[in-house]
């Protein structure tokens, strides 16, 4: 006798679907279900169902002894070597740069005082300077060309004021 692992034209019998509800219900028809159940309950069961469930949930009011998981001086061991090592890393990964004044851009503090977030007449910006400072300015070291000072001048006068002059 062959086996044949795959049949490849498996077909159902004619009409095997139109019938198969017919079939299904005369087939349960014919069975023979009984008709009383299988389980009683005592009489008045449910009336004392609640005092014996809450009598079996107090047995004892003794308390329960409660072993805990981590002993409290292991934590504080835990706690201890934790700090340390915080502060540890803390001081051996600090920068040597220091984050001030001196490390912010000169254009950045250009751009701040231009675009007038710093609010100080020319008054108060002669009382930051010392007389050490006026004095240690070196006007001979600086050359400044003729043309430089014209287009500073021209740049930065209003004209029409030096006309008007008398």
């Amino acid at each position: 006798m062959k086996k044949e692992k795959n049949i490849p034209d498996f077909k159902t019998p004619k009409g095997y679907f139109e019938t198969f509800e017919e079939r299904l219900f005369s087939k349960i028809a014919e069975e023979k279900f009984p008709k009383s159940r299988g389980f009683k309950v005592p009489k008045n069961y449910f009336d004392k169902f609640e005092e014996s469930v809450i009598g079996k949930l107090n047995v004892s009011e003794k308390p329960t002894k409660v072993i805990p998981l981590f002993s409290r001086k292991y934590f504080g061991y835990a706690a201890a070597i934790a700090a340390c090592l915080l502060i540890g890393f803390n001081i051996f990964n600090q920068k040597t740069d220091n984050s001030n004044l001196d490390a912010l851009q000169l254009a950045a503090i250009d751009t701040y005082i231009e675009e007038g977030n710093l609010n100080l007449d020319l008054y108060e910006v002669t009382s930051f300077i010392d007389d050490e400072d006026i004095a240690n300015l070196d006007f001979d070291t600086q050359q400044f060309t003729d043309a430089a000072l014209e287009d500073y001048l021209l740049e930065n006068l209003d004209t029409e004021i030096i006309t008007n002059e008398k």
